[in-house]
């Protein structure tokens, strides 16, 4: 089994879409907010690690326990390590610190960021506030990665907040067509159309099962040292 990496499936053609937007935007007179959420198991942190890899945008994801501070010093971290500046000791309180996070963006256009976990946030109104501010004093665009209802929360929480996010977008489960695309970019062996089938029906969309079922799959071609595989040749692993 290859590994895979952005195969354009229909969620990353439309994520994409959201990257192009946000970063297109007349960025003086809209901020650079966007809202990538979904069911787990659909690739959303895959995506948004491997786009900021290939794109040279600042990755970042949150943790359960994070401060406000520490959100901060860490973000500052990042930062330095993408422009390559000298790591310094962080000292100060958190506001004097995300002071320093934006005074650094402000002198750059072009900046990306990408947040993953944002649901994390949503108990800190004080990280969800530290991050408006950047998109509302800097012209960096923020891309945020969250759950199924990160998007409902968000409007909950704080509808100002809401109405600045600039485009959405939502993983749903992958088509048949989704699930054959990365069936043949990662499998070493082919996937007859009935078996394709059987996988769509199997992991429902879920690229996470896919994967799991598509290792247990290439054992058995293997084991009988076959090219091509069917249901008829096999019976499918659980």
């Amino acid at each position: 089994m290859r590994e895979y990496s952005l195969a354009r499936t229909s969620n990353v053609r439309k994520a994409e879409e959201l990257f192009t937007y946000l970063q297109k935007r007349p960025k003086t007179e809209m901020v650079g907010l966007g809202l990538i959420y979904g069911p787990p198991g659909l690739g959303k942190s895959r995506f948004a690690r491997q786009t900021a890899i290939q794109n040279d945008y600042i990755y970042f994801r949150l943790e359960a326990t994070m401060t406000a501070k520490a959100f901060a010093i860490k973000l500052l971290e990042r930062i330095h390590q993408h422009f390559g500046m000298q790591s310094l000791k962080v000292r100060g309180t958190g506001s004097e610190i995300f002071s320093r996070v934006t005074d650094i963006l402000e002198n750059y256009n072009d900046i990306v960021i990408v947040i993953d976990e944002i649901d994390y946030a949503f108990r800190s109104q004080k990280i969800l506030g530290s991050i408006r501010d950047i998109v509302d004093e800097t012209l960096t665009t923020v891309v945020l990665v969250g759950m199924t209802d990160a998007k409902s929360k968000l409007l909950a929480l704080d509808s100002h907040y809401f109405d600045r996010c600039n485009f959405f977008c939502e993983f749903k489960p992958m088509t048949k067509d989704d699930i054959k695309l990365l069936c043949d970019e990662i499998c070493d062996v082919k996937l007859t159309d009935p078996l394709v089938q059987h996988l769509s029906k199997k992991t429902k969309g879920n690229i996470r099962k896919l994967v799991k079922s598509l290792y247990s799959i290439e054992d058995i071609a293997k084991e009988r040292n076959l090219t091509t595989i069917s249901p008829e040749h096999m019976t499918m692993r659980n």
